[in-house]
């Protein structure tokens, strides 16, 4: 067999689709012509069935064109070619993939996302990149402009994260003019709004997990030794309990507010809690009441609201927004 022809039927090969999915003999002859191979159509039909001697391969002979697939489940298919719907799938995560990949993975996975949109984009008729362009996520919260993070300090910090290693950094706290020299063991990335932070502990206190910006990151290296891991650290427990939206206390509050009915409305379809319940008082607003984290957030997320919406209960916060309605009426008075 020639060096050509071996070519020819990797190309053959990676080109025939997953099952249901099939392509015909005129599929494949367009596909090698746009590589360079002029072939006949009978030589694709000998080519196929050669391969389908050594690789679970089929041809759907139920109807005209006929066509030819992995069969379906079968091992081998990981060789198969992507199809439409998983090119779609992987346009749709690149965004979100992308800030949360190892450096080093993300580049061999671009290959990927490269190839499911040139697919999406060499089908102008296909209904799938319709969707791709038809469909958004938005943030609900106020757009902001990502911080500056330094490429080598990120890909170190991924580096040890993903082999374990320890850190060695330099570390720009909040208002200081210098950065700190620290030992931190790595024990996660979160990606909280436009910040990327690390979970880590420090060598100087291993039991108090912090979570650390990115950006205030000013040098990275591994020192060589292997990290120390809190015993049975979880992060989806440390996230639960600690809570990136700035707890103020492990009870939860039992909230009574009244809105009115045109910003309190979403609630009604979005609630805040399994047990929230929700009554349209005489004058048209809307109360509502619901077991919640007690979290800066929450204060923030009520503040939005300004005049729409009143804390009712629990005395507590609605006392804390009394000052804080007193200190904005002395600030623009």
């Amino acid at each position: 067999m020639s060096n050509e022809t071996s070519i020819r039927l990797i190309h053959l090969l990676r080109y025939i689709p997953k099952y249901p999915s099939k392509r015909s003999l005129k599929n494949f002859q367009d596909h090698l012509s746009n590589l360079d191979f002029d072939v006949s159509n009978r030589t694709i039909q000998r080519d196929l069935v050669k391969l389908s001697r050594y690789f679970p391969l089929t041809c759907d002979e139920r109807s005209t064109p006929y066509g030819w697939s992995w069969i379906k489940d079968s091992k081998g298919s990981d060789l198969a070619a992507m199809d439409k719907m998983e090119a779609l799938s992987l346009s749709l995560a690149h965004k979100f993939l992308e800030p949360l990949m190892p450096v080093e993975g993300y580049d061999r996975i671009k290959n990927l996302f490269d190839q499911a949109n040139n697919i999406l984009e060499s089908s102008d008729k296909s209904h799938l990149k319709k969707w791709r362009d038809r469909v958004r996520v938005l943030p609900q919260t106020q757009r902001l402009i990502s911080p500056s993070v330094d490429q080598e300090v990120q890909t170190k910090i991924y580096d040890a994260l993903l082999n374990g290693w320890q850190l060695e950094v330099q570390y720009l706290k909040v208002n200081a003019k210098k950065s700190e020299r620290r030992i931190i063991n790595p024990l996660g990335i979160v990606l909280q709004g436009v910040v990327h932070r690390l979970i880590c502990t420090m060598d100087s206190d291993l039991e108090n997990i912090r979570h650390l910006p990115l950006h205030r990151f000013k040098g990275v290296n591994a020192n060589g030794e292997n990290l120390v891991e809190p015993e049975d650290f979880s992060i989806d427990e440390y996230l639960e309990n600690q809570s990136l939206s700035f707890l103020r206390s492990k009870k939860d509050l039992k909230i009574e507010v009244r809105f009115k009915a045109l910003a309190g409305f979403h609630l009604t379809e979005t609630p805040l809690s399994q047990d929230q319940k929700s009554i349209e008082t005489k004058d048209g607003k809307i109360r509502i009441t619901a077991s919640v984290a007690d979290t800066e957030q929450l204060r923030w997320w009520l503040l939005s609201f300004g005049e729409n919406v009143e804390v009712l209960k629990p005395k507590s916060l609605r006392d804390e927004f009394k000052e804080r309605s007193g200190s904005l009426n002395r600030l623009y008075s």
